[in-house]
């Protein structure tokens, strides 16, 4: 981003970032909660190990993506 972004565009990527955080943590509450069930037959530990490796892929982006957020935050108070 530039020095000329508005206030509302910063307002906007915050939004943005929230949504791609509740995204990310609503499919590992999903993977989280389906692992070990048997509903559908019993899960494998290949498979297993492919959803938690899934949820912490998820976790690391979230982490990124909160960091994004504080440093949109801090440029938002900046500008305004």
């Amino acid at each position: 981003m530039s020095d000329d972004t508005t206030p509302e565009q910063l307002r906007q990527e915050l939004k943005d970032i929230d949504a791609q955080i509740a995204e990310l943590r609503h499919e590992s509450g999903g993977v989280l909660s389906s692992v070990g069930q048997e509903g559908d037959g019993v899960q494998n530990s290949e498979d297993i190990a492919a959803d938690l490796t899934g949820v912490e892929e998820n976790d690391a982006v979230i982490e990124i993506l909160q960091q994004r957020r504080e440093a949109v935050q801090r440029r938002l108070g900046e500008s305004g």
